[in-house]
């Protein structure tokens, strides 16, 4: 028994959330389209390309978010209304259809899972979208939360889904690498974190920074934009599934190297490097309609 229990399956956010065009090419902006080569993935930045409509980069949905009352139920610090000392954990994103490039969808948010890691607290939340009036399946995103200091409470240490993750021996049979631009933060901020880690650096400090960051689900973006690269021509139809860890943070500047490793199956793993040296995104999983 945890004191948490009584939290799991709890719906502690629900709503709508509409987004249009501009959105969209903003959202890709923010993670890295243009920045080092402004005549490609024009399909996701750009709405006039002759003969190439605008795509949504998948994970996009992400992005979708309504306020909740879980921070309180959680009983988490926070500091002029934002918490302190949570960071993103993992993150997986599930589509069940492609994304229109503009539309309103309805989310229903639940806590699925409340795990003691020691030093802190694994929150497993669990978000499914469907589009508003016909209520269709969109996307069911997962998102894990890691709060420092809040562990030691005798709860289980880890979601009961988990699977082994190794790996291979073999070279990569892609390297993909991008440029974080240095004002990236800036530009990704703009579709919705506003989280001060990622601009002020005292903040940036207080939540185990060095300096402030490229917010987690922005070097995400980047990543699946190097995953749809190397298996899918940058086209976004055949993307189903993504799934990685956040290990280490990625700081605007830094040069990300997107280490892939085909399964055969319709599938991937993944990591992603910052500078080749330290892992920033590990144990990713993709898959794809290949």
């Amino acid at each position: 028994m945890s004191k948490y229990d009584h939290l799991i399956g709890k719906e502690v956010a629900q709503g709508t959330w509409s987004w249009n065009q501009d959105k969209v090419m903003l959202y890709a902006v923010g993670v890295g389209v243009g920045t080092d080569d402004a005549s490609r993935e024009l399909h996701f930045a750009t709405e006039n390309l002759p003969g190439k409509p605008l795509q949504v980069i998948p994970t996009f949905p992400a992005l979708m978010g309504v306020r909740g009352d879980w921070i309180e139920a959680l009983g988490l610090a926070t500091k002029d209304g934002m918490t302190v000392g949570l960071v993103h954990g993992e993150e997986g994103v599930t589509l069940h259809r492609p994304i229109p490039v503009e539309g309103s969808v309805r989310l229903s948010k639940v806590i699925k899972g409340v795990y003691d890691k020691g030093s802190g607290m694994l929150i497993q939340f669990e978000t499914a979208i469907t589009l508003e009036g016909s209520g269709e399946p969109l996307a069911t995103v997962e998102m894990r939360l890691f709060a420092l200091g809040f562990g030691g409470f005798g709860g289980p240490r880890n979601p009961p889904e988990d699977r082994p993750w190794e790996l291979p021996a073999r070279a990569p049979d892609h390297q993909v690498s991008y440029s974080v631009g240095r004002n990236q933060s800036l530009i990704y901020r703009l579709s919705g974190d506003h989280h001060p880690h990622g601009t002020q650096h005292a903040r940036a400090q207080l939540d185990g920074f060095e300096r402030p960051i490229l917010y987690g689900l922005g070097s995400y973006g980047f990543t699946c934009r190097a995953l749809l690269q190397a298996l899918t021509d940058s086209e976004a139809a055949p993307f189903r599934h993504m799934h990685a860890r956040f290990s280490k943070p990625v700081y605007p500047g830094d040069r990300l190297d997107i280490r892939i490793w085909e399964t055969g199956d319709g599938g991937a793993i993944f990591q992603t490097l910052a500078n080749g040296e330290r892992i920033v995104l590990d144990r990713g999983v993709f898959r794809y309609d290949g």
